[in-house]
């Protein structure tokens, strides 16, 4: 059967529909033959947020802006269409959050999926939130250093203001310059051979410091090995002398345990405690005695008498 030119061209013109329509999904990052789930989410503004603009879950791609709608009745908020392939699981607390996707300012959306505790369905709606953007993170960074800026090239403008009106100033301000560079080249020429033998001397010291066998680097280890010699002679006296102390203190204690010498013999032996309170209590009742009986201890007679 001969088909006609008609039946060709529409059929082609179909075919060409067909081919250009899916091109245009895919130039837009649509995948053709996958089947996606279908959820919404709302925010108040969507800085630069267009149709066909990534869904991100940890930088992976996992679907896409489908559109945008306006809803006037609800206070011109706008209700995002999200694709996600129908392998993502995102749960209730799972939030679509807009970010900035790189440094020239293309939007994204990206899932923070949190712990799963109840799965969402197909047509839901995701919590909305809103990144700080790299622009925004810019400017704040940007913003201290342009004020400190401004204040500088104030203050230099103030000093160069200055500067001008008093040219006498800066006249002898350079006249002083040049004097004193060429009082300065005229000590380095007269003494150049004393600084040559100071920067040859200085030579041969880092040399010397720096030598293996005899620099500075053996010499600190000298100097550590003596110190730790000294810590550790000093130590040992130290322990010995505690030592010494403690034998010394364990024999006075053994002797008085024993009841040897003076010491050992009032501490473990009270008849000295009984005699002193004797002692005391006839002492005290002589007292007594004598202040009742004055007359029987002392007598005094200007004329002298009998007894």
């Amino acid at each position: 059967m001969k088909i006609s030119k008609e039946v060709k061209v529409a059929a082609l013109a179909i075919i060409s529909g067909v081919i250009l329509y899916f091109g245009v999904r895919f130039l837009k990052g649509t995948e053709v033959f996958s089947s996606n789930n279908t959820f919404y989410v709302v925010y108040e503004s969507v800085d630069g947020l267009a149709a066909s603009n990534p869904v991100l879950i940890n930088g992976l791609p996992v679907g896409y802006v489908e559109k945008i709608n306006l809803l006037q009745n609800k206070g011109n908020l706008l209700m995002v269409t999200l694709k996600i392939e129908e392998g993502i699981i995102l749960g209730d607390s799972t939030a679509a959050v807009l970010s900035t996707s790189d440094l020239l300012g293309s939007k994204a959306i990206v899932l923070d999926v949190k712990n799963i505790t109840k799965p969402l369905e197909e047509g839901d709606t995701l919590v909305a939130r809103n990144d700080v953007g790299i622009a925004e993170l810019v400017q704040a960074k940007t913003l201290p250093i342009v004020d400190q800026l401004d204040t500088t090239i104030t203050r230099i403008n103030f000093l160069l203001g200055a500067l001008v009106q008093d040219t006498s100033s800066v006249s002898n301000t350079l006249e002083n310059v040049e004097q004193t560079s060429f009082q300065v080249e005229s000590m380095i020429t007269e003494n150049r051979q004393d600084l040559g033998e100071v920067i040859k001397n200085f030579r041969k010291l880092s040399e010397t410091l720096a030598d293996e066998e005899e620099g500075i680097a053996p010499l600190m280890a000298r100097l550590n090995a003596v110190a730790d010699k000294l810590n550790e002679i000093e130590l040992q006296s130290t322990v010995m002398k505690i030592d010494s102390t403690m034998a010394n203190l364990q024999a006075i204690t053994q002797k008085i345990e024993q009841q040897e010498g003076t010491m050992g013999k009032l501490i473990n032996d009270d008849s000295l405690y009984v005699n002193l309170n004797q002692t005391v209590a006839d002492l005290d009742s002589l007292l007594v005695d004598l202040k009742a009986n004055p007359k029987r201890y002392v007598r005094f007679s200007i004329f002298g008498g009998k007894e």
